[in-house]
């Protein structure tokens, strides 16, 4: 009897395609056949077609190009989707242009007595004449106003805000944290109205304390995403920062309950830098959850080393060149090397692997530093360092000495080569050494690509082609393509699983419009995602397809 009679063929096969399989075995094929959600077959089509049953679902690609399902292990969901407070995202760098936008933005407040905001420029706001904390007054003054820097790592806050929040001239900075203040006048030493790091991060911790209303925003706001992520190949994420002080935790697990979600997830839980740390630590042990045969997976603990460049927060070697008023000549630290192996050292043996935000040369030095000290014989962890932005040439080696993963983002403008120049001022000629791919790669590193996403674009074709046209630190497609796929489904724990296409393995497939090893370089930005399978599903499927 031939197998096209029977029953119990495939459920449905892929011919005729471009299939870059992302396995050095089999680095390209004709055809694709899935059953159950899993693949059954890579390879020609005549052999394929031999795996078709009676009810199979045959897929002609006519020359279309199939690859493995992107895995962005480094964006922000909640922050990305929730609307609480307004979700107000401002644009433009003139300040008199976010004023009406803002104003706007009130019709939009909820879950919160608190008005949010995002997007400003932390460099527009200082060189600003009025100072700013009476210039957000005079906008609002009836509520607490917030509204976060473009990167996340500073927030303007108003009078009301600060009142709300305890901040005071009496205060002490918080630990990883800096209150900027007036340095003359009447006000002396009392706050302006900018916040660093965990300054800021305390006063929205403040304005999304969690309630009902809140709750239902944001889960609203996670199945905006969850619609989002496949419409660009993505089928697995890792959320970088999970407040779980914010009641997020429990919006993912309603998520997970209610089978919403279109994508494998790994959480990384945050290590808040003023928390104490012994009833911290045990409630992070509690929650994690390692389950392959689960969409959802609690294992990663997302901890900040230090800051960013242009807040003179990252941590150096070397001074800045030049420093915002109050914060240490080298920058600063969340989590100091000490306290950062110590988290290591007792939540590794739990199954935590970490996912470590270093930005400057001290902080990759130091987070290196702490996952050394915690090296078993046969060390099983995935830790990783994520942005490093600066690499001192004696720790490139570590990387791969160590197992430990460099993550960086190279999807913003302000990453490409061409920008270097916009650092100058804090670091010198040492900002034309950062962002060193090429370096990583070359050493020998684990290394993988994500977005950190929102700060920078979602789109995976924009992280690849912003990697491969980059000048002396250019990877090549292949290797930013692996990036993306196959060495970041390492970090999830899942290359058993998912990253490249092989038999035995789930179908998390992408079909996109043209060839990715063929095109110019300088085109595969354009390249657009037809269709989108996690385990043989649909996810995202374009008009064309």
């Amino acid at each position: 009897m031939a197998y096209s009679d029977r029953n119990d063929g495939a459920d449905l096969l892929f011919i005729h395609g471009h299939v870059i399989t992302m396995n050095d075995d089999l680095p390209q094929a004709e055809a694709v056949a899935i059953k159950n959600g899993k693949i059954i077959y890579v390879g020609n089509n005549k052999q394929a077609m031999m795996l078709a049953g009676r009810y199979s679902k045959v897929i002609n690609l006519h020359g279309r190009t199939m690859i493995p399902g992107f895995h962005d292990v480094h964006i922000h969901a909640l922050e990305a989707g929730s609307e609480v407070g307004g979700n107000c995202w401002l644009k433009g760098s003139r300040l008199k242009a976010l004023k009406p936008q803002l104003l706007s933005c009130l019709q939009k407040q909820q879950g919160t007595d608190w008005l949010l905001a995002y997007g400003h420029e932390l460099e527009t706001l200082l060189e600003e004449s009025q100072d700013p904390r009476g210039l957000l007054d005079s906008w609002i003054n009836d509520r607490p106003v917030a509204i976060m820097e473009q990167s996340s790592h500073s927030v303007w806050a108003n009078s009301k805000a600060l009142i709300a929040a305890g901040i005071t001239a009496s205060d002490k900075n918080p630990r990883g944290g800096i209150i900027m203040r007036y340095t003359s006048g009447p006000r002396v030493g009392e706050p302006n109205g900018i916040l660093l790091e965990t300054a800021g991060e305390q006063v929205y911790d403040l304005a999304l304390k969690p309630n009902p209303t809140a709750a239902l925003i944001n889960y609203e706001g996670l199945q905006w995403v969850m619609d989002e992520l496949p419409q660009f190949g993505i089928t697995s994420i890792s959320d970088a920062r999970v407040y779980w002080k914010r009641g997020w935790l429990k919006v993912w697990h309603q998520a997970e309950e209610n089978e919403d979600l279109t994508v494998r997830v790994n959480l990384g839980l945050w290590a808040y830098p003023n928390e104490d740390d012994e009833s911290q630590i045990e409630y992070l042990k509690k929650q994690f959850r390692y389950d392959p045969e689960r969409l959802m997976q609690i294992n990663q603990i997302k901890i900040y080393s230090d800051g960013i460049i242009h807040n003179t927060t990252a941590a150096l070697k070397e001074p800045y060149n030049v420093s915002l008023y109050g914060v240490p000549a080298t920058g600063l630290n969340y989590f100091d090397e000490q306290r950062l192996t110590k988290y290591i050292a007792r939540l590794q043996p739990s199954g935590y692997d970490f996912h470590i935000h270093t930005i400057g040369d001290r902080g990759v030095h130091e987070a290196l530093n702490a996952i050394e000290s915690n090296r078993s014989e046969k060390p099983d962890h995935r830790h990783r360092l994520t942005h490093v932005e600066m690499i001192d040439d004696d720790d490139l080696p570590r990387f791969a000495k160590l197992n430990a993963i460099a993550d960086m983002q190279v999807a913003g403008k302000f990453t490409l080569p061409e920008n270097q120049y916009w650092q100058e001022p804090y670091l010198g000629k040492r900002a034309f050494r950062t962002y060193r791919l090429k370096d990583l790669h070359d050493s020998g590193a684990h290394y993988v690509l994500s977005s950190d996403w929102t700060v920078n674009d979602l789109n995976p074709f924009i992280g690849i082609h912003n990697a491969v046209n980059r000048g002396e630190q250019s990877i090549t497609v292949e290797q930013a393509l692996n990036a993306y796929t196959k060495a970041a489904a390492y970090v999830m724990r899942s290359e058993k699983r998912t990253g490249s296409i092989e038999t035995g393995k789930e179908a998390d497939l992408v079909v996109i419009d043209r060839d990715i090893l063929a095109v110019p370089r300088k085109s595969i930005k354009n390249i657009r995602v037809l269709l989108t399978m996690l385990s043989g599903q649909v996810t995202y499927q374009s008009a064309e397809m």
